[in-house]
């Protein structure tokens, strides 16, 4: 298990709360916090839900900037920042 991923971004627990959770279709191991029932992916395939790219995305977004725009800048497909903000992110 990679060292960050060894707690929980969201509900901030322990070490022992993150378990494995089986694999992505590209392979990726995936795994989900025991108390708080959600899953993380140790290393994305694709670009858009890395962390940074996701906060620059709703920061351009808070800024005004639009969907296409933000797309060109970050070089992600034109879908996945209205993608990342329709689910919510924190």
């Amino acid at each position: 298990m990679a060292s960050n991923m060894t707690w929980c971004c969201r509900c901030v627990g322990g070490i022992n709360c993150i378990i494995k959770y089986g694999k992505t279709k590209s392979g990726n191991q995936r795994y989900i916090c025991k108390l708080c029932k959600s899953t993380r992916v140790e290393n994305y395939s694709y670009q858009a839900y890395k962390s940074d790219i996701n906060k620059n995305i709703i920061q351009f977004t808070k800024e005004g900037l639009g969907i296409r725009s933000t797309a060109r800048i970050l070089k992600i497909s034109t879908p996945a920042p209205a993608r990342i903000l329709s689910c919510g992110s924190n």
